[in-house]
């Protein structure tokens, strides 16, 4: 029986990742549409406004969709953290470094359930953007609050360039369980992404979660020479400026 709500939840979280790829695409291309139609700049109703409006309610359908099953797949009891990122690793032919500490029956469902995202969204946007094959993820789930970092080697993210969808999402959903993501770059050098969990009632002061910020950081302002020279040597050869989303 167990097994089977493994595998029940899992299908349901595919369902989900796939919803939300369709529905980013979708965004992407209505986006584009509205440019078009401003580049016209006639001022006029045109089929071009019509087909945005349809585009516009089928991705409101589609969002209430994957939301949906997203909560299916909560209450079904999904695979542990760790079955569910080597699945995904494995899905997507990333190499993954996973060290994850703790137990995660603490966590509540919806925390467990962010961390699940928010790792997931890293692996997917090493094959997506990063150029490179490798991603680290690390969960310590022994301190309250818990904290999750997902790291890449790859294009990293211009300074200039604006956060897809699939961030948005996370950062809407952290901020409802009172956690913080923070987002650190530096092209040509890589991705690192840090979900901080709630402040704990009991924890002091200085385990509050960071804040969460706008703008992004250097990803390896804080590690030490022989650290940058590591992540330099593992980083990909490949034309850089590629984004998340």
């Amino acid at each position: 029986m167990g097994a089977k709500v493994r595998r029940g939840a899992s299908a349901s979280l595919r369902l989900a990742v796939e919803l939300h790829d369709v529905s980013g695409d979708l965004a992407i291309g209505i986006a584009l549409l509205k440019g078009w139609r401003e580049a016209a700049g006639n001022g006029k109703p045109s089929e071009l406004d019509r087909a945005i409006a349809v585009f516009e309610q089928v991705l409101a359908e589609l969002r209430r969709l994957m939301r949906t099953v997203s909560q299916v797949a909560a209450r079904s009891q999904p695979v542990s953290l760790r079955e569910s990122f080597e699945l995904e690793a494995k899905a997507n032919g990333i190499d993954l470094e996973l060290t994850l500490a703790g137990k995660e029956s603490w966590l509540s469902r919806a925390q467990a359930e962010l961390i699940r995202l928010t790792g997931r969204e890293a692996i997917r946007n090493v094959k997506r953007h990063a150029g490179s094959k490798q991603c680290r993820l690390a969960i310590d789930l022994t301190t309250c609050p818990f904290v999750m970092t997902a790291r890449d080697w790859g294009a990293g993210i211009q300074p200039d360039s604006q956060f897809g969808g699939g961030i948005a999402l996370l950062e809407a959903l952290a901020d409802e369980c009172g956690a913080a993501l923070r987002i650190s770059s530096q092209p040509g050098l890589g991705v690192e992404l840090t979900l901080t969990g709630p402040r704990c009632v009991l924890a002091p002061d200085a385990h509050r979660p960071i804040r969460q910020q706008s703008e992004l950081s250097s990803v390896v302002a804080d590690e030490s020479p022989g650290s940058r020279k590591r992540v330099a040597a593992r980083r990909p050869i490949g034309p850089l400026g590629q984004q998340i989303t």
